[in-house]
């Protein structure tokens, strides 16, 4: 079933999409929104104060139900996503990505579910596809990719256990209620990434999600998604883990996995204090798992490789970062 245009008895759904610098992107993400079989929809996209020709693209389209507004400074994704939600009129809300695409189905089939009688849902998302790898250089070819994947177990109605093992519910794929939105507070904007895992969980305490279980949204990764930084990634999951730490705290073996990512993370990052401590905190909580275990041995390899070669400097590189690093209580942040 398609909604026409004309059908106006169906709630308004306003579409949020950030934008920085993405001028070569924005009018494909936000077509495939006007596109939309759901037709009552409000598009709103928030110009983060991009150095380049976004808002001429945006500009150059021409629909009705198309907004755009500026921020005065560059302020982040998350702030520029509340400030749309601000100035929205929809009693749903929905977001995209100013590189992503949405196939023509995807509202419409959210909707249906949202809005079925005795639906007491208070948001939904649906599966999206991976098309270009965050990885993938210039020329080699990507394998698209799924998700929520088929390993996951309960990705339906109460998804806080799930939820905390990783996140599969992407912003560009959630449309919620305003209602429970304003209660959660909306995006925190101290964080600098995984925003979106954020926004899940807290939702998840609020109340339940339908899924629609097909690939309604086409991801990309464009130069300068907040996806390839990789320090602001681990920063961002020591904040979520911290602000969680009440739910983590009833499942220690998937708290256990985390620290051991996040070890993992500081040591690709050249940071082996951090990666030790990260490696305590895991092996505190699963003594004799053999990855903890093995990685275990592998930092300490390098920090007596790297303090034979440069004593001095080694010492010097740990001081350093001892001065660098988060003060006593907020370690795990």
């Amino acid at each position: 079933m398609s909604y026409a245009p004309a059908t106006l008895s169906l709630p308004l759904v306003s579409v949020i999409i950030p934008a920085f610098n993405r001028a070569a992107t924005i009018r494909a993400a936000i077509e495939s929104v006007l596109r939309q079989t759901y037709a009552n929809v409000e598009v709103i996209v928030v110009d983060d104060c991009s150095g380049d020709d976004t808002v001429g693209a945006v500009r150059a389209l021409s629909d009705t139900r198309l907004r755009l507004i500026s921020t005065p400074r560059n302020l982040g994704s998350s702030s520029a996503r509340n400030q749309g939600v601000a100035v929205s009129r929809g009693r749903w809300i929905a977001f995209q990505d100013s590189d992503d695409e949405w196939l023509p189905t995807k509202l419409e089939k959210q909707m249906a579910r949202l809005l079925a009688p005795g639906s007491s849902d208070i948001a939904g998302y649906c599966g999206l596809l991976t098309v270009s790898a965050i990885d993938c250089r210039p020329g080699e070819r990507s394998s698209p990719h799924y998700t929520p994947g088929s390993s996951i177990v309960g990705v339906e109605r109460g998804l806080g256990d799930a939820l905390l093992e990783r996140n599969f519910v992407s912003t560009q794929t959630l449309v919620v209620s305003r209602e429970a939105l304003d209660a959660v507070g909306g995006f925190d904007e101290t964080l600098l990434a995984v925003e979106d895992w954020d926004l899940a969980l807290r939702l998840a305490r609020h109340g339940s999600f339908a899924f629609i279980d097909e690939p309604l949204v086409l991801q990309k990764f464009s130069a300068n998604s907040l996806s390839r930084d990789n320090r602001k990634l681990l920063l961002a999951q020591q904040q979520v883990l911290a602000k969680h730490a009440d739910l983590f705290a009833r499942h220690p073996d998937v708290l256990a996995r985390h620290y051991y990512l996040l070890a993992g993370g500081c040591r690709r990052l050249g940071d082996l204090p951090g990666a030790r401590a990260y490696l305590g905190k895991a092996l505190g909580l699963r003594p004799i798992d053999p990855r903890f275990l093995a990685m275990a041995g592998l930092v300490a390899l390098r920090g007596f490789a790297s303090s034979a070669v440069h004593p001095a400097s080694r010492l010097g590189l740990f001081r350093r970062r001892r001065a660098i690093s988060p003060r006593p209580g907020r370690s795990e942040r």
